[in-house]
């Protein structure tokens, strides 16, 4: 990275960076993240979890990948999890806020890097997560259950019950599932 990509560049996303031309990295939680993609992406920005009617599907653990593009670090996909206590005090997982840039430097990032990363983190619990029409298509390997042994009734509730759950609309959610 040359002396002007350095100024210009959002210190942290430099400094995650470090000598690499491209990396998965861990994000501090979602106020970083969201500081990094909106000065990575300014175009298209992005909002809390909050502020988007996501209270119920928290995301603790936020991955990201940084890439030089023309000289300056971009942080062109993010993704991550939430470990919460299930049924009979067993872990479940949300799996969710993957998100890419679609450039043409991170075609296949959120697919191939950044989601297996953080689904092989949590390992086999069992998983529940919300997918958009795409992501429907790409990593719909579940059920959506009446009940589950581990995952509580509240959280299934949630899921199969909110509108962004129930048909295709301006947020282009189409599905949910649990998986373990």
């Amino acid at each position: 990275m040359n002396w002007w990509s350095i100024l210009k560049a959002h210190p942290r996303l430099v400094e995650l960076l470090g000598n690499a031309s491209e990396k998965l990295v861990k994000l501090a939680d979602e106020e970083e993240m969201i500081e990094l993609w909106n000065a990575s992406n300014p175009t298209i920005p992005m909002q809390s979890r909050d502020s988007r009617g996501l209270q119920n599907y928290p995301i603790d653990e936020w991955y990201g990948y940084i890439k030089l593009v023309e000289g300056e670090p971009v942080l062109g996909t993010v993704g991550g999890y939430a470990i919460r206590q299930g049924k009979g005090g067993k872990p479940f997982a949300y799996i969710g806020g993957l998100k890419g840039n679609d450039t043409p430097e991170f075609k296949g990032v959120p697919t191939n890097i950044v989601r297996p990363h953080y689904i092989k983190e949590v390992g086999k619990i069992p998983k529940i997560s919300g997918l958009t029409e795409m992501g429907a298509v790409r990593y719909f390997e579940g059920t959506q259950p009446e009940t589950h042994e581990v995952i509580p009734d509240d959280v299934l509730d949630y899921f199969r019950n909110d509108q962004r759950y129930t048909a295709w609309n301006i947020i282009k959610t189409k599905t949910w599932g649990v998986w373990v």
